[in-house]
């Protein structure tokens, strides 16, 4: 694909003032142009090994809900999972990207990449150093933490799975490492605004998880060893490590630059540490809701902490694909143009980057709400996971599917903040969100039935109410825009939405009784399942579609003229 066969990303046109539709030079132009395809072009990269990495991703939970169903050992893996292997990592990586990659920008554009590298070795020397710390305790204290973190959970009661839960832990402290030291090398490619690579190891650390599992599933612990899900927590140390080593290829021109010195010594490092503080009281307030869901969820049931992880997978599975593609490219020309104090350009992107996600996710989130039991019966409802597990697990897909519109713009909103320097407003933004989390699943649990539902929704409100109060606080600190052109906007793409959804709920019950006395010769149950989702979702798309061509949503039109346009360029 060459660069002129990349289309810029779609703007918003009736918000621009006409001063500002066309660049004051044609080198300003050309700038405008480069930098939409590079980030076109980049979205496109990532999506794509995200969505190879997120279906990986679902055949590791298929797999895992086949051998293990929902049962209290496997609320125990993913709980140490969830909440400390993958964690943990990802706290981490939160703590690094608004800090690391700025600062190695800055000084490989000022110094040369010889000072940048410097600010690698030490950064490297101290995230070693935190995790050498905190493996080191994981391993020699792995009962009590245990014991603290969940200690109301049904499988830490019964001797056996707490004792497979200590093993399980001890093992996932290398894929914890693994991953934590991976993310030096995928941040210095994203500096060089490299997406590729890093991209690939993500699908290789999903891909390895499975390929290692099943393997130790069956030459190691075989699916009747009452233990097996040791196999899960094998699969997570060899998938972290291949995230880790397939990115090492991509700086090898660079490496001979490296050193590594104490990063007290390193005046760079000494500034991102400066500027972490705010960042991870974030975090460890986002951890405790992730923790507490966690605690919760293992109070309901033994197994009702799965079922809420695999609810929630099918939310991420769309929503951390485009959206987190687009947080990863658009923050390197965020901060270029936050230098410049080009308000305009971060205003427009701002808008377009919201239009965009609430087109595409707004009609995805109604599918998930009206076919929630089937598509996780689809998923997950064979082998050892019940038919109740399907029930507990659809309750949760449709409490958490309307915070997917606000889940796809969560990460992208921070980096506009990041890029002004300003870490302290999304960071108190998100501590206020998480306790509002915490205490909603803690009243739902305690005094409103104990249901999935109450953590789902906890969710759902914190996090959408989270990204509205940024947005507003976002106002001035980049252009304004003309609220009466996107409002409606809004009202036209609410009505598509609207009316689309009301015609899927009439429709999903006929096709439903249509197909239920259809009995394919191939695949059973599992086809007629998708044949019914297909059919649902062919008719709520060309529905939506259509009423946003007739109602003069500009997305849809302007990609029919750029289509028409490619369409006659080609014929001619």
């Amino acid at each position: 694909m060459s660069e002129d066969d990349i289309p810029e990303p779609l703007e918003p046109i009736d918000h621009v003032d006409p001063a500002d539709a066309q660049p004051a030079d044609s080198a300003d132009r050309q700038e405008m142009s480069r930098a939409g395809r590079q980030m076109t072009l980049g979205a496109l990269i990532i999506s794509f090994f995200l969505a190879l990495g997120r279906f990986a991703g679902f055949i590791k939970n298929i797999v895992m809900a086949h051998f293990f169903g929902a049962t209290g050992l496997t609320s125990a893996f993913l709980s140490i999972y969830n909440v400390i292997a993958f964690g943990f990592y990802t706290k981490i990586e939160s703590t690094l990207r608004p800090t690391y990659l700025p600062e190695f920008v800055r000084v490989r554009d000022r110094d040369g990449e010889e000072a940048a590298f410097r600010i690698l070795g030490s950064a490297s020397v101290l995230v070693a150093l935190v995790l050498a710390v905190v493996g080191a305790a994981l391993v020699i204290f792995a009962r009590p933490i245990i014991l603290l973190l969940w200690p109301t959970a049904v499988w830490v009661k019964d001797p056996g799975s707490f004792e497979a839960a200590v093993v399980m832990l001890r093992l996932m402290v290398p894929a914890f490492i693994f991953l934590s030291l991976s993310l030096m090398p995928e941040l210095t490619l994203h500096a060089y605004k490299r997406f590729a690579l890093p991209a690939f190891a993500e699908f290789c650390y999903r891909m390895g998880m499975i390929i290692a599992m099943v393997a130790a599933l069956y030459l190691i612990w075989r699916p009747s060893n009452p233990v097996a899900i040791y196999a899960a927590a094998f699969g997570v140390v060899l998938g972290s490590s291949l995230r880790l080593l397939v990115m090492l290829p991509g700086l090898r021109s660079q490496l001979h630059l490296l050193r590594f010195s104490p990063f007290w010594r390193e005046k760079s490092v000494l500034i991102m540490m400066a500027l972490m503080p705010p960042v991870i009281l974030s975090l460890l307030f986002s951890w405790l809701r992730v923790y507490t869901d966690s605690l919760f969820g293992n109070r309901i049931s033994e197994g009702a902490y799965t079922c809420l992880v695999y609810g929630r997978s099918m939310v991420d599975a769309p929503g951390q694909i485009l959206p987190l593609a687009v947080s990863f490219v658009v923050y390197p020309f965020l901060s270029q143009w936050a230098v410049k104090d080009d308000r305009a350009r971060l205003g427009r992107t701002l808008v377009g980057m919201t239009r965009a996600m609430a087109f595409v996710y707004l009609p995805i989130t109604i599918g998930l709400m009206v076919m929630a039991r089937p598509i996780i019966s689809l998923v997950f409802g064979h082998g050892r996971f019940s038919s109740g597990d399907v029930d507990l697990a659809a309750l949760a897909l449709y409490c958490y599917a309307p915070s997917m519109a606000f889940l796809s713009v969560e990460g992208s909103i921070n980096k506009w903040y990041f890029a002004l320097q300003n870490t302290w407003t999304p960071s108190f933004v998100g501590i206020i969100s998480a306790c509002l989390h915490i205490a909603i699943s803690w009243v739902g649990v305690t005094y409103m039935g104990g249901s999935v539902a109450a953590i789902a929704l906890a969710l759902t409100i914190s996090k959408s109410l989270k990204v509205i109060v940024l947005y507003i606080l976002l106002r001035g600190k980049v252009e304004d825009v003309n609220l009466r052109a996107q409002g409606v906007w809004a009202a036209r793409l609410a009505f598509a939405v609207a009316t689309m959804a009301i015609l899927v709920w009439a429709v999903a019950p006929h096709l439903t009784s249509f197909f239920a006395t259809w009995h394919p010769p191939v695949g059973g149950n599992k086809v007629r399942i998708l044949t019914l989702l297909c059919s649902v979702g062919a008719v709520g798309m060309v529905w939506y579609i259509l009423a946003c061509w007739l109602i003069g949503v500009e997305e849809v039109r302007a990609v029919a003229a750029r289509l028409r346009a490619r369409v006659g360029r080609s014929g001619g």
